[in-house]
């Protein structure tokens, strides 16, 4: 009976130690794990990960392989893991199917943010809406209204001016602070959003992950409803323009992004001192690359 209860005790020390260790491995992100304890299907999936959300997409077998034994080869060191996150958000050289790797991520960003603001709106939507602004300016000029023809010319732009984003924040023309504030002002999210009530209460909600207070909605509907003076973040406004490029410059959007890509790369929120140190990261670097390199090179996302 003492032998029985000496073996059974020896064997729940053992599952003990080794779920402790497990645990430690994957909450604690300073620490290297041994190669040799990490299976090669959790690196490829790893890899997977990567590909999936940087990329939109799977590593071909041959991508895979070749990223694998990388891995393996530097120990699983969170250098080599920043190295192939860089390749893959920044590496231009060609690539069948992709153009580049850089490109794919850019397209995937992108599209990313559309999800998030425009309900994945496809680019030709833009480019239909344009064409019924091209053919209202001509039946304006036809009638004399220069004021039909003005506004007709401004939602041109302003649809223009998302499709342009994609390009130009691959360029560095444009922050991605940038790229949201044209993701609010355009004729998609007006449509989405009707009427300056709507749009007040979902550019909060977009941006920030809540609804304005009472307070800020009067200031809000202010500016958008009437072009009133209104002082928000610190800025005066009163206009719909600089209502969307104020809104994206506060600091509470870049925490609202934090949050937001938390959400996507580990299906959780950040905590507070994530939240606080992702916020100092991003407001210095302005680069969302920056943040998810943070977050993918873990041994929480990896699984390690």
């Amino acid at each position: 009976m003492f032998k029985h209860k000496t073996i059974w005790i020896l064997i729940t020390f053992i599952i003990l130690n080794a779920c402790s260790k497990e645990t430690y491995t994957l909450k604690d992100n300073n620490h290297v794990p041994d190669p040799g304890t990490v299976s090669t299907l959790k690196v490829k999936n790893y890899v997977n990960k990567l590909f999936i959300d940087l990329l939109g997409r799977t590593p071909t077998e041959l991508e895979s392989e070749m990223e694998v034994e990388f891995l393996f080869e530097n120990k699983l060191s969170f250098e080599s893991r920043e190295e192939l996150i860089y390749k893959l958000q920044h590496d231009s050289s060609f690539v069948e199917g992709d153009s580049s790797y850089k490109i794919a991520y850019f397209n995937r960003l992108y599209n990313l943010c559309k999800s998030r603001l425009l309900e994945g709106t496809e680019d030709g939507e833009f480019s239909r809406l344009n064409g019924i602004s091209n053919f209202a300016i001509t039946v304006a000029r036809l009638e004399g209204d220069s004021i039909a023809v003005f506004r007709n010319l401004e939602k041109i732009k302003r649809n223009q001016d998302v499709l342009d984003s994609r390009i130009q924040l691959r360029n560095g023309e444009i922050t991605i602070n940038e790229l949201h504030a044209r993701m609010l002002n355009n004729d998609v999210y007006d449509i989405i959003n009707m009427n300056s009530f709507n749009f007040v209460n979902a550019s909060f909600d977009d941006i920030f992950g809540r609804f304005p207070s009472q307070e800020e909605f009067n200031l809000a509907y202010g500016i958008i409803e009437r072009n009133e003076v209104q002082v928000m973040w610190g800025k005066n406004i009163d206009n719909k323009p600089d209502y969307c490029t104020s809104i994206t410059e506060c600091t509470e959007f870049y925490e609202g992004l934090i949050h937001w890509v938390y959400l996507n790369l580990l299906g959780r929120e950040p905590s507070a001192n994530e939240s606080y140190t992702r916020i100092q990261e991003l407001i210095t670097h302005k680069d969302i690359r920056f943040i998810q390199t943070k977050i993918l090179k873990s041994n929480e996302y990896a699984q390690f």
